[in-house]
């Protein structure tokens, strides 16, 4: 489990409850992925987990075949074979954390399935530019600079069709029209659910500084320029994009990486085809040993990682711990709150979050590699200030006693001190966590 599915898990655990968006559960993404992991909750149960990655499997499994027959359309079946296998590997390297239901895992596919609907459009009529727009909007409400993806197919369609102005015009309004439909769509819920003004805050004006993304993904970058061809413009524009996309904001967070990966391997698929083809074996030998090689060492490092602390087999701090006592103390409807930036331990105890903030930082300001002040959000105290006072939590986890990268106690925040000393006691500290319960 990443820190981020905790997120995810408690915000759809109230949403499961009946509370709204954006106002009973704080991310900065886009309403996608809450929708996401609420839906399969309700159907396999709150917090099921192995639930959430069985869907990241298939995710990828189908976002593998759409890039496969993207490539297939280009370089043949042996194209689309390797585009497959290549996305599948790399989707996986770099480090375990690849393999969590975030929301890049589940972004790329829509976004594949935008370039290839893209592509079908230009043979089977317009219909299919409908529908590409609507999966771009799909990748969209997975997280907001996956919107590269869509842009870059209009910017394809819109230099593409310089010759024939009039009909790249009306392509270009289809694309839109489908995308339209979709982002209105949620745009309408939203307001029915009162949640618009909130969504736009936590989604765009907190956010919209932030993201970056670099990683070495060398073998893939020689196979896409072995395979390059003016034919494969949208390929290049939806690479592009999504290198653009990932770098905004300078951040190194290498899951984000996987925006691109769709785009790299269908074109890496293509080289690798057009090489192969040209009866090269002692190449072929080393392309297969070199791909075999990565997806065997990212195999056994991912069977070894455990992923909300980043240790090897065993959490460390073995937050667990905490999290079971506090699910043995209280009862299934009990809300619990968590000050810190680990949101693994309302998973862990199975208990919703009782106020919107499924992570503290925004609160204190303060981040695990950063200064003190470098995400205050000063509106947010207001906020959890309110929902404490409607739904007094039975626990408040403080995280700062251990080693969660928060070692910023309560005490020093007036607004919530003031709340917490009349009300709460502490009652033990386990891994790390001081346990507050209401008296």
């Amino acid at each position: 489990m990443d820190i981020d599915e905790g997120s995810y898990a408690g915000i759809a655990c109230r949403l499961l409850d009946g509370g709204t968006i954006y106002r009973d559960g704080v991310e900065n993404k886009l309403p996608g992925m809450f929708y996401l992991y609420k839906a399969v909750f309700a159907v396999f149960g709150r917090y099921n987990m192995v639930a959430i990655h069985a869907a990241v499997t298939l995710a990828a499994i189908a976002t593998a075949l759409v890039i496969g027959a993207i490539a297939r359309r280009y370089a043949g079946d042996r194209a689309g074979r390797w585009a497959a296998v290549l996305y599948v590997v790399f989707s996986a390297s770099y480090y375990p954390k690849m393999l969590a239901g975030n929301a890049e895992m589940f972004a790329v596919l829509p976004g594949a399935l935008t370039v290839w609907c893209y592509l079908r459009a230009r043979d089977r009529g317009i219909g299919w530019y409908l529908a590409a727009g609507a999966c771009g909007a799909v990748t969209l409400l997975c997280k907001q600079v996956a919107l590269a993806t869509f842009l870059a197919v209009l910017a394809d369609r819109a230099l593409a069709g310089l010759r024939d102005p009039a009909r790249a015009l009306r392509d270009l309004a289809l694309l839109m029209v489908g995308f339209a439909l979709v982002v209105g769509a949620m745009v309408l819920h939203l307001q029915r659910v009162g949640a618009w003004d909130d969504a736009v805050f936590w989604t765009w004006s907190y956010v919209l500084h932030y993201y970056m993304l670099l990683v070495d993904v060398s073998p893939l970058l020689y196979l896409a320029y072995r395979g390059r061809g003016r034919e494969q413009s949208v390929l290049y524009w939806w690479l592009a994009g999504n290198v653009c996309a990932g770098l905004v904001g300078g951040r190194m967070y290498g899951h984000y990486f996987l925006l691109f990966v769709p785009a790299l391997a269908t074109l890496a698929g293509i080289g690798a085809a057009r090489w192969l083809n040209a009866g090269r074996v002692r190449e072929r030998r080393w392309l297969i040993a070199l791909v075999a090689a990565i997806a065997a060492a990212f195999f056994v490092v991912a069977t070894m990682f455990e992923g909300a602390t980043g240790a090897a087999f065993t959490p460390s701090p073995d937050y667990r711990e905490a999290s079971c006592y506090v699910r043995e103390h209280t009862g299934d409807g009990d809300g619990i709150f968590v000050w810190g930036w680990f949101p693994a331990l309302y998973v862990g105890a199975d208990r919703c979050p009782s106020t919107r903030f499924v992570y503290t930082h925004i609160l204190s300001g303060a981040g695990t590699t950063g200064g003190e002040r470098n995400h205050l959000v000063p509106e947010a105290w207001d906020m959890l200030m309110h929902d404490l006072a409607a739904a007094p939590p039975a626990y408040i986890l403080d995280t700062s006693p251990g080693d969660y990268n928060y070692p910023f106690p309560p005490e020093r925040y007036p607004q919530l001190w003031e709340f917490m000393a009349p009300r709460y006691r502490v009652e033990t500290t386990i891994a790390g966590v001081r346990l507050f319960r209401r008296q």
